[in-house]
C-alpha cells in the first residue's frame, strides 16, 4: 500500500492555490519580516499555524526550498495515514489502509503541499494515543490538530466528551481527562492568545486551504474507514476477513481509484502547466518592477509567491497601484475600465502572451523596464 500511495502522489500531486499563500509567508518569515503577506503590514497568525512552522523551519534551518520541501513534507504524511489507518484497523487494517491510499488519489491532484495530510495524520495519532491510554500525549496531537485547521476544534471537543463520560463511568480515573486538557492547554493557549491579538485577516489572507470535496473526501473516507474497521473489530461475531477476499478488494479499489484518476490527467496537467507559468510571470515581474510596486495577482497565490518580498500584492482593485498585473493565454487589447492601458508580450519560446495592465501615469516607464528582458517581445496594442 505504501508503494501505491507514493506512486499514486508523485503522479497525481499538484500545489493547491492556499499552497502558495502559505509558502509567501514562510519565505518572509524565515527572512526576518514575520507572519506577513506584504511587508510592512501587521503580523497576523495563519490558521494552519503548525504547517506554517513546520515548513518555515526547514527553509530557516536548512535552506531548503520552502516549495519543494512541503511537497515532500505532504506526501510523507499521506503515507503515515495510510500506516496509522492500517495500524487502527486491526484485522481490517489492510482494508483502512487501501481506502485511505484511494481517498487520497482526488486529494493528490489539489492538496499536495497543504496542511490537509498533517491534519489528517494528527487526528488518526490523537485515536492511536487514546487507544493506547497516552491522554496527554493525545491532548498535545489534538491541540496540534486544531493549530493546523480549525476544523480539529471538532474532534478536539469530541474527543474531550469521551473521556469525560468514561471518566463518569468509570472506566478510568478523572486523571485521563484532566491530562488530556493538560497536554492541549500548554500548546493552545498561546497560540489561541497570538490569533486573539493578531490583526483581523480573511482567510483567504491567513493561508488555510480552501475547503471543498478534494478537502474533506480525504478527510472522510480516511476517517470513515477506520472507524468501521475498529468497530468490525471489536465485534465478536464479525468474521475475520480472509486474505484473498482482502486482496481482491485491494485490487478492485485501487484499479477504480486509478482510473478514475487517469481520467482527470490531462486537468493535472493542465493545472502544473498553468501554476508553472504563472511562477515564471512572477518571477519576470520580481525582476524587472521596481521594488515595492504594487500589483494585483487576480488570485493568482503562485504569481504572488514567485514575486516575493520585492512586490506588493493587493487584493482590491479599487486601490490605486503603480501595476496592475494579470495573465491571459491569448493576447488581449481589450484594456480595464479606469486608469490603465493594455501592453501585451509575447514569449519567444512558446508563443503565449501576457497581458499586463499598468496605469496610465507609470506606463512608460514600467513599460521601458518590462521590455528590456529578452525572453519577451513586446507587442504594442492598436490605438483605438
Amino acid at each position: 500500500m505504501l508503494a501505491l500511495a507514493l506512486v499514486e502522489q508523485l503522479l497525481f500531486g499538484t500545489m493547491g492555490e492556499s499552497a502558495f499563500v502559505t509558502f509567501r509567508y514562510a519565505e518572509n518569515i524565515a527572512a526576518g519580516h514575520g507572519a506577513v503577506f506584504d511587508l510592512g503590514e501587521p503580523a497576523v497568525a495563519p490558521a494552519n499555524f503548525a504547517w506554517l512552522v513546520v515548513v518555515t523551519l526547514l527553509k530557516a534551518m536548512f535552506g531548503l526550498d520552502v516549495a519543494a520541501s512541503a511537497m515532500v513534507l505532504s506526501i510523507v504524511c499521506v503515507l503515515g495515514c495510510v500506516v496509522l489507518s492500517h495500524r487502527l484497523g486491526g484485522p481490517f487494517g489492510p482494508l483502512a489502509a487501501v481506502l485511505t491510499t484511494a481517498a487520497a488519489v482526488p486529494a493528490a491532484c489539489r492538496l499536495t503541499g497543504t496542511e490537509m495530510g498533517l491534519f489528517v495524520l494528527l487526528l488518526l495519532a490523537v485515536a492511536s494515543a487514546l487507544a493506547g491510554g497516552h491522554t496527554v500525549v493525545a491532548g498535545v496531537l489534538a491541540a496540534l490538530a486544531l493549530m493546523t485547521r480549525p476544523e480539529g476544534a471538532i474532534p478536539a471537543v469530541l474527543a474531550g466528551i469521551w473521556l469525560a463520560v468514561g471518566a463518569v463511568k468509570r472506566r478510568w480515573s478523572w486523571w485521563a481527562p484532566l491530562g488530556y486538557l493538560l497536554g492541549g492547554f500548554v500548546f493552545v493557549a498561546p497560540w489561541f492568545t497570538w490569533r486573539a491579538l493578531s490583526p483581523d485577516r480573511p482567510l483567504s489572507a491567513a493561508a488555510a486551504v480552501a475547503c471543498g470535496p478534494a478537502t474533506y473526501g480525504f478527510l472522510g473516507v480516511t476517517l470513515l474507514s477506520v472507524g468501521s474497521a475498529v468497530l468490525l473489530a471489536r465485534r465478536r461475531s464479525a468474521p475475520r476477513p480472509a486474505p484473498r477476499a482482502v486482496t481482491g478488494i485491494v485490487l478492485a479499489v485501487c484499479t477504480l481509484s486509478l482510473t478514475i484518476s487517469a481520467a482527470a490527467w490531462s486537468g493535472v496537467t493542465h493545472r502544473r502547466a498553468r501554476t508553472e507559468e504563472a511562477k515564471e510571470i512572477g518571477s519576470w515581474l520580481a525582476e524587472w518592477l521596481p521594488p515595492g510596486s504594487v500589483i494585483d495577482a487576480r488570485g493568482n497565490a503562485a504569481l504572488a509567491y514567485a514575486a516575493g518580498p520585492r512586490l506588493v500584492v493587493a487584493d482590491d482593485p479599487a486601490v490605486t497601484r503603480p501595476a496592475l498585473v494579470a495573465y491571459t493565454p491569448a493576447r488581449d487589447c481589450a484594456g480595464l475600465p479606469g486608469p490603465y492601458e493594455s501592453a501585451t508580450f509575447q514569449r519567444v519560446a512558446t508563443g503565449a502572451w501576457i497581458t499586463v495592465y499598468p496605469r496610465e501615469d507609470v506606463f512608460g516607464s514600467i513599460l521601458g523596464r518590462l521590455t528590456a528582458d529578452p525572453r519577451l517581445t513586446y507587442a504594442p496594442c492598436p490605438r483605438p
